[in-house]
């Protein structure tokens, strides 16, 4: 009798228990069933590689690795003594050519008294012809003087034509001189200037600075190394600007789409989890885009389950104490139970058109979605923009 009250008590227990395990069960079922997850994720981002625009030679280093620069910041300078005597050059030949243009205005204002003169003795040589020619009718001057005052009023009109012809030739060697020019808006002096100006910003370009906030990294330069246009000397990883990569396998991404809620786990920080969503997913596979993509028309193919990143946009601002880092390895889960969202569109891009422009979008800041804020697709005519930060 104990014997079957100890059967009956161990059967409503295991029954119990069963019950008890089968209701996390189904929840664990429902979950699977509705995430997807992956540990090929990392943590990606935009590196600006710092190099120099003009040769030179390192004066001075303002960073070391792992510093923290503003944008504008000055970085490195190279050895500007060349620089400044090619300033100084480029501004003597422009004050050079503005006095070839100050001697064609002075050789156009003589060819135009050269001019005046000319016609005031054309015009005595017509008078003394016409003298001439009325004394010789009455007899009063011989042939001799007429023949002489005939030749002067030829001479007089060749003068003229001269002088006229040297005036046009200063005048087309000075140039256009319309009244919406100013005196030195001239060919010559406009190629001076330009010389001028890239002299300066020759000289500018020996001062390296920030082109935005962020971290020093990989530095290569050193005082009196000699670099080379566009040999990169550091990198600066931006702040704000991180984002994840993560490979799921093409079997996962049935039901993925843009703006889906996504949980990520950091292997550095494996007791916090981040908030994110679904930014975009790629047009093509990783192996598509190898060095090497797999040749698969051959007589011995085997096929293989491809992955696709998918970017993952962290919402809020990242806590002080957990800052992320380029290529951390992360597990990132998407939930798959908002499916109202495209399947190719990007959130990043609409965030930065406006007016059917699209802005520079390294040069914004953008404040990241929320939790308080509403999904990024409430439905198929509902989309969600992020704020930018003027």
């Amino acid at each position: 009798m104990n014997s079957q009250l100890v059967r009956r008590v161990l059967l409503v227990v295991a029954i119990i228990v069963a019950a008890a395990a089968a209701i996390p069960g189904f929840h664990y079922y429902r979950y699977i069933e509705s995430h997807v997850s992956t540990d090929d994720a990392y943590v990606d981002g935009t590196v600006a590689l710092v190099s120099s625009r003009v040769a030179g030679t390192v004066a001075n280093l303002y960073v070391e690795d792992n510093w923290t620069v503003k944008e504008g910041q000055l970085l490195l300078t190279l050895d500007s003594r060349d620089f400044d005597v090619r300033v100084e050059q480029a501004q003597a030949q422009l004050e050079r050519a503005r006095q070839s243009v100050d001697e064609l205005y002075a050789v156009v204002d003589a060819a135009r008294s050269g001019v005046a003169l000319t016609v005031s003795e054309f015009k005595q040589a017509q008078i003394d012809f016409m003298r001439a020619k009325s004394l010789k009718e009455q007899g009063v001057v011989s042939i001799e003087q007429y023949d002489q005052a005939n030749t002067a009023l030829r001479v007089a009109m060749a003068d003229e034509a001269l002088a006229k012809h040297q005036l046009t030739q200063a005048q087309a060697a000075l140039g256009s001189q319309s009244d919406g020019h100013s005196r030195y808006a001239r060919p010559v002096v406009q190629q001076a200037e330009a010389a001028l100006e890239a002299a300066k910003l020759d000289l500018d370009y020996t001062k390296l600075t920030a082109p935005f906030a962020g971290i020093v990294t990989h530095k290569t330069a050193h005082v009196g190394n000699r670099v080379q246009i566009g040999e990169p000397l550091l990198a600066i990883v931006p702040l704000g600007k991180l984002y994840l990569t993560a490979n799921f396998k093409e079997t996962q991404l049935t039901d993925v789409r843009v703006g889906q809620k996504a949980e990520i786990v950091a292997d550095i920080y494996p007791d916090y989890t981040y908030r994110g969503h679904v930014d975009s997913i790629s047009m093509g596979t990783g192996a598509a885009f190898s060095l090497l993509p797999p040749e698969n028309a051959t007589g011995n193919w085997v096929k293989v389950v491809q992955r696709v990143p998918v970017k993952i946009v962290i919402d809020g601002p990242e806590p002080q104490d957990k800052p992320l880092r380029l290529g951390l390895s992360v597990e990132v889960t998407i939930d798959l139970n908002d499916r109202s969202g495209p399947l190719l569109s990007s959130i990043t891009q609409r965030s930065y058109q406006k007016d059917g422009q699209t802005l520079p979008n390294e040069t914004l800041k953008m404040m990241p979605r929320t939790p308080s804020e509403p999904p990024p697709h409430t439905g198929t005519q509902q989309h969600f923009l992020h704020r930018l930060i003027p």
